[in-house]
């Protein structure tokens, strides 16, 4: 990946990152450490590896559980993203979503960027104040929906949000924690 491409990656990371973090687990001072800090650490050990493939690897962390999602060129960099978010104490699971191949593929990205948006504006009409603590990412024209609902109601209803036009698919990862985690 050319330098100057790497650098548009990774801008856009920073801003879907700016632009949609979903909150922080509720922590004491001397429990876990909350989700956003663990986000940080995962991201901070990826660069650290000086591994280029993260450019278009985005990391959503909630309740200590974390989702990968984006697009490498090798099932090696695959793991290797897992491997590294894994190895952050205090998280408790890795959903590892990222697809393989068509890391360079700027329409279908920005067809995924548009996806998300639409995601995002709809579930807000949707949830307003009352919005449940979830993720969401499109990958491919998949997007995976990820986090805590409070209810089952709450559950289906953001994944029946989700489907919106470009949607190929939803994949639920989200989890019914009636205390909100």
């Amino acid at each position: 990946m050319s330098s100057a491409r790497l650098a548009i990656h990774f801008v856009a990371a920073l801003f879907l990152a700016a632009v949609h973090t979903p909150g922080a687990a509720q922590t004491s001072p001397s429990g876990p450490l909350p989700d956003a800090a663990l986000k940080q650490v995962a991201i901070g050990r990826m660069l650290d590896a000086r591994a280029g493939f993260f450019a278009d690897i985005q990391l959503d962390v909630i309740g200590g559980d974390a989702l990968l999602t984006g697009r490498v060129r090798s099932l090696q960099d695959k793991g290797r993203a897992s491997a590294l978010v894994r190895s952050v104490p205090g998280i408790q699971t890795v959903i590892n979503e990222i697809h393989v191949g068509g890391a360079d593929d700027v329409k279908r990205i920005a067809a995924d960027l548009l996806i998300e948006r639409q995601v995002r504006t709809a579930l807000h009409e949707a949830f307003g104040a009352q919005m449940p603590n979830l993720a969401w990412r499109a990958t491919n024209g998949i997007v995976y929906v990820f986090g805590q609902a409070k209810t089952e109601w709450e559950h289906n209803r953001a994944l029946a949000v989700a489907k919106q036009q470009g949607v190929a698919q939803v994949v639920d990862h989200l989890r019914i924690v009636p205390n909100g985690g």
